[in-house]
């Protein structure tokens, strides 16, 4: 729940409702300030130009490799965040942006780079985790079901590394083929480095378009917003991480 406080939605919100607080209590000039700046805040990140920035930022490190020089390993382990979960009607979970994740995946396992796909997430009680709908879309794309493990307790990227070394650690497996978003890469390396492993970085879910997108970059979309959100999330969890150790 405290991680809405990153979201800029949220914290347009907040600050737009503190402006008309500030006004009701003949706080104008304040509270006028407070609105303006929640208004800006919301647009400028609303906008292409800020979601690139800051996701350039976080993925301009994790270049991607062809597939001819990058070298084999004992597993390939999917960090969960490309499922939405269970909807109504449907037999499959809902996929969303970070597929990716899972696509990449296929594409190593069917390229020899590793015999062993591991998939890592788990959900909320009562609900299907993330690795059993990840393991259902990979049988789906042609991974066979003998060649993917799941781990599906874990509720964030340290506890995906925590719990995904037991499995690997059971294998004697020691170098891995990470899989997750490249603007995540940056978080999630150094906790498997952590654990005892060799990571051969594996990004994906790239967010900067090569062509020209459908709306000027200086206009306001809900998908740079949401680009924008992931970003800010994913720097204030690094730092939370650090803080806490964990890296």
């Amino acid at each position: 729940m405290l991680s809405l406080f990153v979201f800029p939605l949220s914290q347009a919100i907040v600050l737009v409702l503190a402006g008309l607080l500030c006004i009701k209590f003949a706080w104008h000039r304040t509270g006028k300030a407070s609105i303006l700046l929640g208004i800006t805040w919301l647009y400028v990140c609303s906008t292409g130009l800020f979601a690139d920035w800051l996701m350039g930022n976080l993925e301009d490190d994790y270049r991607p490799k062809i597939m001819s020089v990058v070298p084999r390993a004992g597993a390939i382990v999917v960090l969960g965040g490309g499922t939405r979960g269970d909807t109504h009607w449907s037999s499959y979970g809902d996929l969303n942006q970070a597929a990716d994740r899972l696509l990449h995946a296929v594409d190593l396992y069917k390229s020899g780079k590793a015999p062993l796909v591991i998939v890592s997430g788990g959900a909320a009680p009562g609900d299907r985790s993330e690795a059993d709908i990840m393991e259902q879309i990979l049988v789906v794309m042609g991974v066979p079901a003998r060649a993917i493990l799941k781990e599906s307790n874990s509720r964030d990227t340290h506890e995906n590394a925590v719990f995904s070394a037991v499995l690997l650690n059971g294998k004697n497996i020691d170098k891995i083929h990470l899989v997750t978003s490249a603007w995540h890469m940056r978080r999630a390396e150094p906790l498997f480095t952590r654990q005892g492993f060799e990571v051969i970085p594996a990004p994906t879910d790239y967010q900067r378009l090569v062509g020209a997108p459908a709306v000027p970059p200086f206009l306001p979309t809900v998908d740079d917003l949401a680009r924008t959100t992931s970003a800010l999330k994913e720097y204030v969890g690094y730092l939370v991480y650090r803080y806490r150790g964990w890296l």
